[in-house]
């Protein structure tokens, strides 16, 4: 089910929710710096006490420590819960991988092997904004045990692209200027790692996501942009439509990793959720973090 929720009632329905959690305590600075992960290091920083852990892995090209949209997120979810913001390999404060090219899988297993090294004890809430969504998938079938809760922020589907692609009419030399350049992104994105910020192998990604199977009842929150969102500025309407139209259909076929999942649409905020709709964020990970807590012992493994 999907449910659309207006900035105040978010807001209102957080505050409730912390006013009754015996857990809450402000937030402070628990964990902050370089961890080991075998021979290189990748920068954590986590805020609160209190369990389940949330991690956070943001969009591409994005280093969340030093992100002001993920650090007032985590300010404001850091005295329900502890949240911790991890820089992926070669962002803001992490060193670079060892290979040129990366890939999903890697970056799920360089956050299992981070949190690891800074002591950190799962089961964690996985964050995934955007391609953070794509390794947040990966992380959960790689890393089953250690999901307590999924919290996908428009998250990428691994056939967002094909599926794109196919809805765009063949390329003709007089295309408008908006066609040509997301038919060549959506062609790119998927097919040339060397053009994108982290020599993301997207294909081969895709594939690694689409092992993801069930979660059983663990808590899944599906936090999606707005369906007035447009993917591409300039592109003529009808065939923009169409694109977001796609695009709300695969953000709903998440619903399938669990029973216990939910979808938020945003009223009015695109793709960018951490900085247009914080709130949105803040409120489907508390949702995560208490679904989690009420949940039988033995319906959490």
């Amino acid at each position: 089910m999907h449910q659309y929720f207006r900035r105040s009632i978010i807001l209102a329905g957080f505050a409730a929710m912390m006013a009754c959690s015996p857990q809450s305590m402000a937030g402070t600075k628990q964990i902050d710096g370089k961890f080991d992960i075998g021979g290189r290091s990748i920068r954590l920083t986590c805020l609160g006490t209190s369990g389940p852990t949330v991690i956070v892995d943001a969009g591409l090209g994005t280093a969340p420590v030093e992100d002001r949209a993920w650090q007032g997120i985590a300010a404001k979810v850091a005295p329900l819960a502890r949240i911790c913001l991890l820089d992926r390999a070669g962002l803001g404060g992490s060193d670079p991988a060892f290979k040129a090219l990366r890939t999903s899988a890697d970056a799920a297993d360089d956050l299992e092997r981070a949190t690891r090294s800074a002591g950190l004890k799962p089961p964690f809430v996985i964050v995934g904004h955007s391609i953070g969504g794509l390794n947040a998938q990966v992380f959960a079938s790689r890393h089953a045990e250690d999901v307590a809760a999924l919290v996908l922020v428009s998250s990428t589907h691994p056939d967002q692209m094909r599926r794109w692609r196919a809805l765009l009419p063949p390329a003709k030399p007089d295309d408008p200027k908006p066609l040509a350049a997301a038919r060549d992104f959506l062609t790119t994105m998927e097919h040339d790692p060397s053009k994108n910020p982290e020599k993301l192998d997207l294909l081969t990604s895709e594939v690694q996501a689409r092992k993801l199977g069930s979660l059983g009842d663990k808590p899944v929150m599906v936090l999606t942009q707005s369906p007035t969102w447009r993917m591409v500025p300039g592109l003529a309407e009808p065939l923009a439509v169409k694109l977001e139209d796609e695009s709300q259909r695969m953000q709903k076929e998440f619903l399938r990793f669990s029973s216990n999942a939910r979808q938020w649409i945003a009223l009015r905020a695109g793709h960018h959720l951490p900085d247009e709709d914080p709130a949105l964020v803040v409120a489907g990970i508390s949702e995560a973090v208490i679904a989690v807590r009420n949940q039988k012992p033995e319906a959490s493994h």
